[in-house]
């Protein structure tokens, strides 16, 4: 009896559990949000809307991470603040009762008092499994940061760790890769320049081109050079040898312009797109604006 007890004990003992998400009621009466996020159209998203405590950062709704993986998610968390002075969120669900993963995850920061500073900087990021989709959406500071090719860039190196079910190595990679991408500074062209490894560290792309592709074409050349100085030079024959005296005859013409007509077509160029574009942007129920984007798996 003494061994069953015991072994059902270390059973328990290492039987992966998830840790639980607290959770408060909202009421019409006391939406637990700040009024100036209030608004006469919004009261229905609020109440639809978990309320948590703000400084968990962790909310495994889903129950798809055990207890130590979010010990180790929210040490992360903390230390992409510290540097960063931006806030992080990782939300799991498993139902989503909003019209899509971005309007869950905009409500679910805006009604939570996510956020550092007066413009709420920061960023959440969402496993939607009713979807199924990953969702980064982005407030403040983090938008300037984040554009909308970091975030695709990120999104499409990490998707497949949430479709293979590896859901703790995909939370930890892409806050590794937003923190680097932090690193980089502001957005800009040389964005391109770099790649995402798997643990989402960003790093300078190896330059295949410089390395093998100049002095390929440096060698092409030289030896085009080199052959063609080496070439025999064959004296022409004079074309006058094939033609029969006076059976050509070549006739003068002149144009004479009559009038001119032009149309002048307009080309628009889009300065967006590119490794230096810049976050689109939208506005969630609360009013606030936010940028993000999103990647089915």
């Amino acid at each position: 009896m003494k061994k069953l007890i015991v072994f059902i004990l270390l059973f328990l003992v290492f039987l992966p559990v998830s840790a639980s998400t607290n959770t408060f009621p909202r009421t019409t009466d006391n939406l637990l949000v700040s009024e100036g996020v209030i608004t006469p159209y919004n009261q229905e998203d609020i109440l639809a809307t978990p309320a948590v405590d703000a400084s968990e950062k962790v909310y495994d709704f889903a129950e798809l991470l055990s207890s130590s993986e979010e010990d180790n998610i929210y040490k992360e968390i903390t230390k992409y603040i510290d540097k960063t002075n931006m806030d992080f969120v990782v939300v799991t669900i498993s139902e989503n009762n909003k019209n899509s993963a971005q309007s869950y995850a905009d409500d679910f920061y805006d009604y939570n008092d996510f956020g550092v500073g007066s413009s709420n900087n920061g960023v959440l990021f969402l496993v939607d499994m009713d979807t199924r989709e990953i969702y980064i959406s982005t407030t403040g500071q983090a938008i300037d940061y984040y554009n909308d090719y970091r975030i695709n860039s990120c999104l499409d190196n990490i998707y497949l760790e949430f479709s293979n079910g590896n859901y703790y190595e995909g939370v930890l990679g892409t806050i590794n890769t937003l923190e680097n991408y932090f690193e980089l500074g502001l957005p800009s062209n040389k964005d391109s320049n770099y790649e995402i490894l798997k643990d989402g560290e960003v790093v300078r792309k190896f330059p295949y081109f410089l390395v093998f592709g100049v002095p390929l074409i440096i060698t092409v050349i030289v030896i085009a050079i080199m052959v063609s100085k080496n070439k025999l030079v064959r004296k022409a024959t004079s074309s006058r040898e094939y033609l029969v005296k006076d059976s050509v005859r070549i006739k003068t013409l002149h144009d004479r312009l009559v009038s001119t007509h032009t149309t002048v077509t307009p080309i628009y160029q889009s300065n967006s797109g590119g490794s230096g574009g810049g976050s689109s942007t939208h506005s969630g129920s609360s009013g606030i604006s936010h940028g993000g984007g999103g990647h089915r798996f």
